[in-house]
């Protein structure tokens, strides 16, 4: 009788909550663009400009694949920042990774630097006081994108999405890291140990884009579109606190005590064997030089329900899927391409197009109910002559046994990279999935690139990645039934590897009128 009575009330506090406004908490606007810095480590280096009337800037890029360089790279970029850091993540994990990079954006704002930090309140609920303490520091505010009302427990939760689901359903997908306004880091990563290739369990295949020069600044502004949006609230708004700086100062020393005990942690490890080297960020020759780049990012306003919206990343997207002529590589880890997306696939095909998707087999998915959405069209795909390769559980384990470094010793791979490369010359590399909820629901961003050595290294990546030794090949057998092919010439009818859960329900959310969520 009492837990239906505290149901009861939960609800009638939510209901009331709810039709007040969406967003129930006091937002702060009116904070202006960061100017890039005008002097520091970030100044100088870059390669002279052989066309400075040209109007269009020179931009250095790097495809950051290699996990622990991902991370470096971060870290990096934190401890030569003097100005400012913008941050801006749907996940971040309260693991070593993420701990370790809280602890350098700590001793960023010790030497002065502003720090904001811009986090998806899908993950971070729960995480109040944590996020509360980080924002005592002078330097540092913390703000939360879409927050819930509910900041803790299940039931909660349950009941809120009830209610206010329409609102929540909609995420910030948005990942950046951005120094100085003259380096930026875009792409596939949240912060956590599996995004960097450390964790001993479960990895994810991922890729950024790090940029150096003047689009840097763009990404800078598209964070300061998403700072000042009604739907971002200041963690103080939220979670009050008394000024406490020996909190932040507790922390920092636990911080600080907990890496020290971090000796052999692959990521500590791989840090310091390149800390006592002339950082690489500061390097012409480690970037890509080009005049023919694109940044690209949603309207924040798509995440609540503002009209009209500004173009984004899909109007970018299917103007360049409209000018392809002969070729498509496509890596989506939750590949849910839907009746029209199929249709229009097959037709490319069908017009001689040479496409081929990689995504997740059902056994590599971390998203079962995603996959559901991929396999219901991917009968018809095949039937096109679309090539479809699946990544196998086990293909990080396979590099390292074939000795190349794509993981550091978990023995499960799941893909997480979304890029694109476009007839051979026009890579993106961003945050959208080829889904709906990319589409229609998150917030996501990208580049895209026209340099052609970009291209080719992407290129080589897919057709590595693509090799029978970590990815199935689906086709169709002699009754146009699909099966998967993998390097020893096994030939599977069903999705190989996965158990019978989770192909149940995989088939099971494929009958279920849910595909324009996924």
């Amino acid at each position: 009788m009492f837990r239906l009575l505290l149901l009861l009330l939960s609800v009638t506090v939510l209901l009331a909550a709810c039709s007040t406004s969406p967003t129930p908490f006091t937002h702060e606007v009116i904070t202006p663009v960061p100017q890039p810095a005008t002097s520091g480590p970030f100044l100088g280096w870059q390669p002279a400009d052989d066309d400075p009337d040209n109007e269009s800037p020179l931009n250095g890029f790097r495809l950051l694949y290699d996990g622990a360089e991902a991370f470096s790279a971060r870290l990096q970029s934190a401890r030569l920042a003097q100005q400012h850091l913008n941050i801006q993540y749907y996940i971040w994990r309260d693991d070593k990774a993420g701990q370790r990079l809280v602890y350098e954006l700590i001793n960023a704002a010790e030497r002065g630097v502003k720090v904001s930090v811009l986090l998806d309140d899908m993950d971070v609920r729960g995480s109040d006081r944590a996020l509360a303490i980080l924002d005592q520091h002078d330097n540092i505010e913390v703000r939360v994108f879409n927050p819930f009302i509910s900041r803790w427990g299940m039931l909660r939760f349950g009941i809120e999405f009830i209610f206010r689901g329409s609102d929540l359903n909609h995420r910030m997908h948005n990942k950046a890291w951005i120094a100085d306004g003259h380096f930026a880091i875009v792409g596939g990563r949240n912060i956590g140990d599996e995004y960097f290739d450390a964790s001993p369990h479960f990895n994810f295949s991922d890729l950024d884009m790090a940029i150096a020069g003047p689009m840097a600044h763009e990404a800078d502004a598209a964070f300061t579109a998403y700072w000042n949006s009604p739907a971002a609230v200041p963690i103080r708004h939220i979670k009050r606190l008394d000024k406490d700086r020996r909190a932040l100062e507790d922390k920092r020393h636990n911080l600080r005590a907990w890496l020290n005990e971090q000796e052999h942690h692959p990521l500590h490890e791989r840090f310091h064997t390149l800390s006592d080297e002339p950082s690489p960020l500061l390097n012409a020759d480690y970037y890509e030089w080009s005049r023919h780049a694109t940044f690209v990012a949603d309207d924040p306003g798509k995440a609540t329900h503002k009209t009209p919206l500004d173009p984004g990343v899909l109007e970018a997207l299917i103007a360049h899927f409209l000018a392809v002529e002969r070729e498509l590589l496509i890596i989506s880890p939750y590949f849910v391409p839907g009746e029209e997306g199929t249709r229009y696939l097959s037709a490319m095909a069908r017009r001689g197009i040479d496409i081929h998707i990689l995504t997740n087999s059902l056994a590599a998915n971390d998203v079962v109910f995603a996959h559901s959405g991929y396999a219901k069209r991917r009968q018809a795909l095949a039937e096109a002559g679309i090539r479809l390769y699946e990544l196998k559980p086990n293909a990080l384990r396979a590099a390292e046994d074939a000795g190349m470094k794509l993981g550091l010793g978990s023995s499960r791979a799941s893909l997480h990279t979304k890029a694109i490369l476009f007839d051979g010359r026009e890579l993106f590399v961003g945050s959208f999935n080829l889904d709906p909820r990319s589409a229609n629901l998150n917030t996501e961003q990208g580049v895209f690139t026209a340099d052609p050595a970009l291209a080719a290294q992407f290129a080589r990546l897919f057709r590595l990645t693509t090799d029978p030794a970590y990815t199935y090949r689906v086709s169709l057998d002699d009754q146009g039934r699909v099966i998967w092919t993998d390097g020893l010439l096994d030939v599977y009818h069903r999705d190989p590897g996965a158990s019978l859960w989770r192909r149940f329900l995989s088939g099971f959310a494929g009958m279920l009128p849910i595909e324009a969520h996924l």
